[in-house]
């Protein structure tokens, strides 16, 4: 399917009065994002998103805990500069989600990692050297599956 055949899908999909209310939500989202946009730090845009406002409470998912803590912090002054476009915002919220689907995980493929036989002997030496412990168990386990 061609762009301007999902575009005129769309548009017409948009004036039936089954789907009004979610492309007027849709329509809503963009409004913000796009405000968002232009008053969030570039180097903090990537990492999060917006949830759809409720009760004037704008939503902001984090990627992680450090990006949320820095949104925490100048949550104050986003606020303000909302305001000052004419957002219709009173508070917001600061939530951490989980983006599974970027795990670094999925950046490697299937092959599994293979220690060297210096890094083998070293561990090996460094294993009989420690005394009975939960390190010494997991190394002598990584060996035994290396």
């Amino acid at each position: 399917m061609t762009t301007r055949k999902v575009g005129a899908y769309l548009s017409t999909l948009e004036k039936t009065t089954n789907y009004q209310g979610l492309f007027h939500k849709i329509n809503e989202l963009n409004e913000i994002q796009k405000l968002f946009s232009t008053i969030i730090p570039a180097h903090l845009e990537k990492h999060c998103a917006l949830g759809l406002p409720v009760n004037e409470k704008l939503i902001i998912f984090a990627k992680n805990a450090s990006v949320a803590t820095r949104l925490k912090q100048i949550s104050p002054s986003l606020l303000q500069k909302i305001k000052n476009l004419g957002g219709e915002v009173t508070s917001i919220q600061i939530a951490v989600q989980a983006y599974h689907h970027t795990s670094k995980m999925d950046n490697f493929p299937g092959r599994k990692r293979q220690l060297s036989q210096t890094s083998k002997e070293n561990l090996s030496e460094f294993a009989s050297s420690l005394p009975e412990s939960e390190l010494k168990s997991a190394i002598e386990s990584l060996l035994k599956n290396a």
